[in-house]
Order: C-alpha cells, then sequence, then structure tokens
C-alpha cells in the first residue's frame, strides 16, 4: 500500500511535532535537575504557578489521604490495645479485691486466735465464730445479729468476744441467729477489775448521761464506778472482767481515760476507752456464759 504526497507530508508534520515534544520534555527534565534546581526553575517559568498550584493541591491530596489510612489502621490497632487494657486493668482489679478479701480474711483469723487468749482451754471447744450480719442504725455497733444460733451451742447470756476484748452478750437466740448486745449499751453492764490491782473493783454502767451522749468522743463510751470509795486507779489502767457476774475473768474492757471523784454521791467515777473498736465489728466468738454459783 502506498501513502499519498498529503499522507506523507501529515505524517512527517505529527513526528516532528512530536520529537519536538519529546525533546522539550527531556531538556526540561534535565534542566529541572541541574545546579539551578527544580524548585527555581518552576519558579521562573511561565507556567510555574500553574504546576505550584497543580503539585501542591495533589501533595495536600496525597498526604491527606494516607494520614487518613495511618488513622485508620491506627484506629484499628488502637482500639485492640484498648481492649487489652481494659482487660489487664480487670484482672489487676479482680487480683486486688481478692487480696482484700485475703488480708480481711487473715485478719478475722489472726482475731479469733487472739480471742483464744481469754479463754479456758476447757472451754475452747465451745467456742463458736460467727459474723455479724445486722447491727443498729448509726455508726455504733450497740446492738447487733450474728449468723450462729441455738443449731451451733449459743445460748441466751452468751459471751461476745473478739481478739481486742470483751463485746458484749446475747439477749435471744433463735436456731441459726443470735442478737446480742454490746458494752456500750447500758444494759450490758459488767463487772471490772484493774489488771494487777485485783482489790480495785467496780461496774461498768454506761450510765445515760455517757452512754446515749456524745458517742463521737470514744472517751465516753464507757463509764463505770468503784466499790470502794478508796481503791486505787490511775490514768492508763487496763481493766478487764473480774469474774463476777456472767462475763469470765480477764477478758480486757479498755483502758481508764479519767478519774473523778463525786463528794456529793461519795463515788469514784472512770471513764474509760474501750479496747474493742464498736464502729468496726465484723468476726466474733461467742462463749458460753460464767455458771453463776
Amino acid at each position: 500500500m502506498k501513502l499519498s504526497k498529503d499522507s506523507k507530508s501529515k505524517f512527517t508534520i505529527k513526528s516532528i511535532v512530536a520529537s519536538g515534544v519529546v525533546i522539550l520534555l527531556v531538556v526540561v527534565t534535565a534542566y529541572s535537575f541541574s545546579n539551578r534546581g527544580r524548585v527555581q526553575f518552576l519558579e521562573e517559568t511561565p507556567f510555574s504557578s500553574v504546576f505550584y498550584g497543580f503539585g501542591k493541591h495533589l501533595n495536600n491530596v496525597v498526604t491527606t489521604t494516607g494520614g487518613f489510612i495511618d488513622d485508620l489502621i491506627n484506629f484499628r490497632s488502637n482500639s485492640m490495645k484498648l481492649k487489652e487494657l481494659n482487660a489487664e486493668n480487670e484482672k489487676l482489679r479482680q487480683e486486688l479485691i481478692e487480696q482484700s478479701d485475703n488480708e480481711n480474711k487473715l485478719e478475722s483469723l489472726e482475731m479469733l486466735k487472739k480471742s483464744l487468749n481469754y479463754v479456758d482451754s476447757n472451754k475452747r471447744n465451745q467456742l463458736v465464730s460467727a459474723s455479724i450480719i445486722g447491727k443498729n442504725e448509726g455508726d455504733w455497733y450497740k446492738t447487733f445479729v450474728i449468723d450462729a444460733g441455738a443449731d451451733s451451742g449459743v445460748v441466751k447470756d452468751s459471751i461476745v468476744i473478739n481478739g481486742d476484748g470483751v463485746v458484749g452478750i446475747v439477749f435471744s437466740v433463735s436456731n441459726k441467729y443470735s442478737k446480742a448486745i454490746s458494752i456500750i449499751d447500758s444494759r450490758a453492764s459488767v463487772s471490772f477489775k484493774i489488771s494487777g490491782k485485783e482489790a480495785s473493783k467496780g461496774v461498768i454502767t454506761t450510765s445515760s448521761d455517757v452512754g446515749s451522749s456524745d458517742f463521737s468522743d470514744v472517751d465516753k463510751l464507757l463509764q463505770g464506778y468503784f466499790f470502794d470509795t478508796k481503791a486505787v486507779a490511775e490514768k492508763n489502767d487496763l481493766i478487764v472482767t473480774s469474774g463476777l457476774g456472767l462475763y469470765p475473768e480477764n477478758i480486757p474492757i479498755g483502758k481508764i481515760s479519767k478519774v473523778t471523784y463525786d463528794k456529793n454521791k461519795s463515788m469514784k467515777y472512770i471513764k474509760v476507752r474501750p479496747s474493742v473498736d464498736f464502729k468496726k465489728l465484723d468476726i466474733v466468738s461467742i462463749i458460753p456464759p460464767r455458771k453463776l454459783d
């Protein structure tokens, strides 16, 4: 097949134009990488603003798109990390709770072990451990319910103690539960003596002018009087159960915080800081009452 002259002419012109464009692109590319630098070359050409603006816009699009993709990838990764951290935190929280429970159990066991010191060896097999499951309104444990009753060997007038000393006395018993009053209640009066001073005896009464007044002052929780006004007593003396009445002997009650003498009544009074924390009671021991002859 032969081409006409016009076709040859058009082909030649197109070839020349195409070759010129290629050469121009090669020159522009080579010059852009010369010492003057690509940026400087573009700035000095008439089309610099067009190329620069287009390039800048294209770069922003690429950067934004790339940042979005990175954020999307990082979001999924961070979500997984957040779930892992939440799971780890929950595990640690559970471990702390279990550790706290174990510490409370150990503390309760220690208190129970200490309470054995106040029980005669021949009565230790009669000791019953129980938890307090209810109490009166307010901060102080004046009356409370324990989860042990007649089925466990608890009887009316049983004595309630813990590792710090005497707590109170049982006044009502059912098969599974019992109700008790603490010695900060005036109904649970207890006979005392001063440890090391056997002749100095008296009764903790928690009288109405103290027991029902300012319970915010721990020194006013217990009040008592001596049988003998000549009884020797000093601040910080330890008082314990005397063995008179229902309470067994030598269970700690508290320490004397103040000694006063009422001339009008010819009575010597004491105020006592109790050994037991009557704002914090949990596990207690119940022992049989002292047998009265």
